[in-house]
């Protein structure tokens, strides 16, 4: 566990013994981080926001009943995941659509910010584009937890309710199955310009 991680494990045990001072440290450490994983769940921002009020209110309310756990950023990250399924769900129900759990998972915008500030050419964004579209949502979601969220496969697993081996293979398919659709894209953008 890095030093981060040590700190936050610090931080929650404070919380736990009532500390108030130490839950808005772990507010401000996750909230920015919490709030663009969700922003990612749904295209509702205020249904995100809500969420996440809700998932510090009801920690602060039950910090008694806080147990030990392994990592605070994986337990903060599948609480508001769940939140947001279950506040999706709810609206669903009230408007009768699909199954709330069929939520579109957007990391694109995330990689895009990474190669912006690499100043990657715009042609390399937009192959980057249409070859996260092609992925599952759930393998989206796997790379974002992983390359955005910094999460290790322990944490990736208690976020997406997997068991260990699943997490690798979502993240290594992912990763595979988006070289190989890049590596056509950039042979069929090759094709075209020598077309001309």
């Amino acid at each position: 566990m890095d030093d981060k991680g040590m700190q936050h494990k610090d931080l929650w045990k404070n919380i736990m013994q009532g500390d108030s001072q130490a839950f808005e440290a772990l507010y401000r450490a996750h909230s920015a981080s919490l709030l663009s994983y969700g922003y990612r769940m749904t295209p509702d921002k205020q249904l995100v926001e809500d969420s996440l009020q809700d998932l510090f209110v009801e920690l602060w309310q039950k910090r008694s009943k806080l147990g030990e756990i392994k990592s605070v950023k994986a337990y903060l990250t599948v609480s508001l995941r769940r939140k947001i399924i279950k506040a999706i769900a709810k609206g669903v129900r009230k408007i009768g659509r699909e199954e709330a759990e069929d939520y579109h998972f957007e990391a694109e915008l995330a990689i895009e910010d990474l190669l912006i500030q690499k100043e990657v050419e715009g042609e390399q964004i937009e192959k980057l584009r249409l070859a996260l579209q092609q992925l599952s949502s759930r393998q989206r979601e796997a790379l974002y937890l992983k390359y955005q969220m910094g999460m290790d496969y322990e944490e990736i697993c208690e976020s997406l309710d997997l068991n260990y081996q699943s997490a690798r293979n979502l993240v290594s398919r992912g990763l595979a199955k988006l070289k190989n659709i890049l590596l056509c894209l950039t042979a069929v953008f090759f094709d075209f310009f020598l077309s001309y």
